[in-house]
């Protein structure tokens, strides 16, 4: 083969091409990303109305469904859902996969328009944005301190979320707990009506005043001076000067004379508590497609920053880190590929019963998987559990090809043909075979990375990464493996075979692989000859084989046991929020009663439902030796939950993507 014949002629440019991509493959490596799964974008839209005032009744009649039948209609979508409350109309839009994420939104707001004006000229002008379900929150901070709420949450508002979201692939921060500062009007509707002044006007004019107003630029001395008016109101006693009304006899009626100002809060909706703590909790959400532990890591970094400029009084404590995770799946996997190649390293040497045969055909290991990198770094991989499951299945593969083609050279050099000459005729001999053998192994997994659907994105990585790694071990095995079987190796002694027999190591080896051979001669002599019984009896074993496959289970991603679960509630409608919480505390005592619960985050009042909480329960993990399974653990809370009166629950595990 030309090929092999350049390697061999040519050593030192074989070296150097093999030094340079395995260069090349660290280099890669270095800018590969680290995930749990492979970026899986779904183009979803979500149109979001608010109607002031309406009730649900009002807002699914005269919104949503106006919106719903424009928006059907546009080409790719799948599935439109909708969700009418007091005031909001939600509408989700999934596209099908095939369809353009960016022309989406586009399409919708188009239709939108159509239908703007046979909607309630109340309602404020829908919000159309993008929704990418792998922006999902992967770490969870409490941060509690001596001050009272307000200031906690001020601090994480203030100086923890700006520092926070300027790390790359930070989406956003979403804060729960504490309570936000807000100026509360109580209008005396008597003194309204003694003045002849309506509540509208009051509303409209404190709504014109309170914004700051550029005001142009100064010039003076030199020096250029932005100039802004102050309008915004920052106390009850700025808001109480405020003018609302001037009567005929030119008086001036201001606020505070037709109104009580308290200087309070927000009415809370939403509770949070770690661990059955309150505190200001924050997540931190990444964008679709970046890197989870690189993102986690500038986390750490900014934080540890602001660890010297906090108060000493104020602790960031982390809750959950689902980085932690996909660290422990990669080493997992990357233990598993080093393990995996060990084993085929001795076994290859078990065969071979030579240190540099065995040396030969190893090298294939590392410089195909090295290389790989390079080829995933270009077509925009990342280490996550599918491309690693494709590395370590092609472990076996990888080194296949070095061990057909250095076999038939040392079977030429047992002839007594000297290395060089072995290394050309040997992998000559075996060339189209060994690439027969890589091209039905790539023809296999190529039509894997081009399925349709969530399974074809899935499993892309998976199958382009071993085509990969396949292709470049066949070319190691044409250029490195006959280039260092004709200048490492030496010509092997005539009679070889009956002096490894009487060796003291590797003799019973050499014996037991001579019998394996005589017995295989004997069972392929009577297949040869009992050629009807072969075939009906494989022909039995294909039918019995495709007969179990209905009594097999069907799932798209195996249940795992990674010690993660979230419990959803629901109270009957009409339950305060106050009452929610109680009911939230007594399943957090239940869920913390397990031993084998570590941290418990809950959310009472998720997007302002009084009558739901969310708990989201991590345990210790399965590698720690617990006594009892996930699922073990969930059916016993199950069991206690179904005491509490009225209680609508269900268990579900949280989402790996």
């Amino acid at each position: 083969m030309i090929l092999s014949d350049i390697s061999i002629k040519r050593p030192v440019f074989t070296t150097m091409v093999m030094i340079g991509l395995m260069t090349m493959g660290l280099l890669g490596a270095r800018s590969i990303g680290v995930d749990l799964f492979p970026d899986i974008s779904f183009p979803i839209v979500v149109v979001s109305t608010v109607y002031p005032g309406a009730g649900p009744e009002e807002v699914e009649q005269l919104v949503t469904k106006p919106i719903e039948e424009a928006v059907s209609s546009i080409n790719g979508v799948d599935v439109v859902r909708s969700y009418s409350r007091d005031s909001i109309s939600t509408i989700v839009i999934v596209f099908k996969l095939e369809a353009d994420l960016k022309q989406a939104p586009t399409d919708v707001r188009d239709k939108i328009n159509l239908v703007r004006a046979t909607l309630p000229l109340q309602i404020r002008d829908p919000i159309v944005s993008k929704m990418d379900p792998t922006a999902i929150p992967i770490m969870t901070y409490a941060v509690a301190s001596k001050r009272p709420s307000d200031e906690t949450r001020r601090i994480v508002e203030d100086t923890i979320k700006p520092r926070l979201e300027s790390v790359d692939g930070v989406a956003g921060i979403t804060i729960a707990g504490g309570k936000e500062r807000e100026l509360h009007v109580f209008v005396r509707r008597a003194a309204l009506d003694s003045l002849g002044i309506g509540m509208a006007q009051v509303a409209q004019q404190i709504q014109a005043e309170s914004f700051d107003l550029p005001a142009g630029r100064v010039i003076e001395s030199g020096k250029e001076l932005n100039v802004k008016t102050m309008g915004r109101f920052r106390s009850k006693e700025e808001i109480g000067s405020l003018v609302v009304a001037s009567l005929p006899n030119g008086s001036q009626v201001h606020l505070r004379e037709v109104a009580d100002i308290d200087d309070s809060f927000k009415e809370v909706r939403t509770f949070a508590r770690l661990n059955g703590q309150s505190a200001v909790v924050f997540d931190i959400q990444k964008q679709g497609g970046t890197n989870t532990v690189a993102i986690a890591d500038g986390v750490y970094k900014k934080l540890g920053d602001l660890a010297t400029t906090l108060p000493p009084d104020v602790k960031v404590t982390k809750a959950i880190d689902l980085s932690m995770q996909v660290r422990r799946q990669v080493d997992d996997l990357t233990q598993s590929i080093l393990f995996g190649g060990a084993m085929a390293i001795l076994v290859i040497f078990i065969f071979m019963l030579d240190w540099r045969s065995t040396l030969i055909s190893s090298l294939a290991l590392p410089t195909s998987v090295v290389t790989t990198f390079f080829f995933m770094w270009l077509m925009g991989f990342t280490f996550n559990m599918l491309s690693m499951l494709g590395l370590s299945l092609a472990i076996g593969l990888l080194i296949d090809d070095a061990v057909v083609v250095r076999e038939n050279i040392y079977r030429h050099m047992e002839r007594g043909e000297d290395p060089v000459t072995a290394a050309k005729r040997g992998t000559s001999e075996i060339g189209l075979a060994v690439m027969a053998t890589t091209f039905t192994i790539v023809a296999v997994f190529v039509p894997i990375a081009f399925m349709g659907g969530i399974v074809g994105r899935m499993f892309r990585q998976f199958g382009l990464t071993v085509a990969a790694a396949v292709l470049v071990s066949l070319f190691v095995s044409f250029t490195l493996d006959p280039m260092m079987s004709a200048r490492v190796v030496k010509p092997v002694k005539p009679g070889r075979h009956e002096e490894m027999k009487r060796h003291w190591l590797y003799g019973p080896i050499v014996r037991f692989f001579d019998g394996v051979d005589a017995y295989y001669r004997e069972v392929l002599a009577w297949a040869l000859g009992n050629r009807i019984k072969v075939a009906v009896a494989a022909s039995l074993l294909f039918a019995g084989s495709i007969a179990l496959v209905p009594m097999m289970g069907k799932e798209f991603v195996t249940a795992g046991d990674r010690g993660e679960f979230a419990i959803n509630m629901e109270m009957p409608a009409g339950v305060s929020l106050e009452e929610m919480d109680k009911v939230a505390a007594q399943v957090e005592a239940i869920v913390r009663s397990n031993k084998e619960v570590r941290t418990v985050y809950t959310t009472v009042g998720p997007q302002q439902e009084a009558n739901k909480a969310v708990l989201r329960v991590y345990t210790s993990k399965a590698v720690e030796r617990r006594p009892l399974t996930q699922w073990q653990i969930q059916d016993e809370i199950r069991g206690k939950l179904a005491t509490i009166p009225g209680l609508r629950f269900n268990l579900a595990d949280l989402s790996p993507f």
